[in-house]
């Protein structure tokens, strides 16, 4: 499914929001909670955001996401 520049934005606020609450999480974990929630329809979809907002999020080695430290 392709998104517009704004539908992204919604999408990384709530991944802020989540991120915010857990402080870090994995890609899964937050596919699964927007998936519920009907955000996006799959965890690829996640990732292109998490890739798009590379100025909010940061992703270790491990795979596990935070939120930057510039945010």
């Amino acid at each position: 499914m392709k998104y517009t520049k704004e539908e992204m934005d919604v999408i990384a606020e709530r991944i802020v929001e989540l991120l915010n609450e857990k402080e870090e999480m994995r890609l899964g974990k937050i596919a699964k909670v927007l998936i519920h929630s009907g955000l996006v329809e799959s965890s690829y979809e996640v990732d292109k955001v998490l890739k798009y907002r590379k100025d909010l999020f940061v992703s270790p080695k491990m795979g596990i996401w935070t939120l930057s430290e510039t945010e």
